[in-house]
């Protein structure tokens, strides 16, 4: 019998390419050199903070509870509770931000409502896994991987005078995540070995879908995408 790529090798090329398209997005040019619309940025950091990154968490938690061990369970887990945690810290630390640059940004107005892209996104991630444990971890693994890939060429290209540079260092997440997504990406790995072809093909592609996704939502943040009425 032949033996199987990893499912990590066989989605490289389509997150680094992936990767590469949002690093080129205005969005993130506007945020390496300073140019970037202060309400682009109040604009992914509320969807993100309120409505993104909560329904991720949620995602994690389903995919533990579906995890037939209590290593992956606990992988899955963490990574749950550390998206849960992490909105609460980036809406406070916005704040500050926000005061710091004269953003439109008021803490006490409550969260905006789910725009269209994040509503979409927000249910594709809730779909994937209701559908099966191979299907939500498909769905999870860009978010986490974009993440890394799309803030570490962020740092090394950003330019350390611009009003944004303080927000482009803080958003690097480090070496600890660096580790923790390549714990991920392994229990990727085994999930797909041991799934059948089937679920297999729908682990890569659900990730195709949600690489599209995340380019999505940027690009919804610099037209300050809304509903129409």
């Amino acid at each position: 019998m032949a033996t199987r790529t990893s499912v990590r090798a066989e989605l490289t090329g389509t997150v680094t390419d992936g990767a590469r398209r949002i690093s080129e997005h205005p969005y993130y040019r506007g945020l390496r050199d300073g140019t970037l619309p202060g309400a682009a940025l109040v604009h992914f950091t509320l969807q993100d903070s309120c409505h993104l990154l909560p329904s991720y968490g949620r995602a994690h938690a389903r995919c533990a509870a579906l995890a037939r061990d209590s290593r992956r369970a606990a992988l899955l887990s963490r990574m749950a509770a550390g998206s849960l945690e992490d909105c609460t810290a980036r809406l406070t630390g916005f704040g500050e931000t926000a005061e710091r640059l004269g953003l439109p940004y008021a803490a006490d107005a409550g969260p905006p409502p789910a725009a269209p892209a994040t509503l979409s996104y927000a249910s594709f991630l809730g779909d994937s896994c209701a559908a099966s444990l191979a299907a939500g971890i498909g769905a999870l693994i860009p978010s986490a991987w974009l993440y890394l890939l799309v803030t570490d060429e962020l740092l090394d290209h950003h330019d350390p005078a611009s009003r944004y540079a303080p927000e482009v260092r803080k958003a690097h997440p480090g070496d600890f995540y660096r580790g923790m997504l390549d714990e991920f990406l392994d229990l990727a790995d085994e999930i797909a070995a041991e799934s059948s072809s089937a679920d297999r093909r729908e682990l890569v592609r659900r990730a195709g879908h949600a690489v599209r996704y995340e380019w999505a939502f940027v690009d919804a943040a610099w037209r300050l995408e809304s509903w129409p009425f």
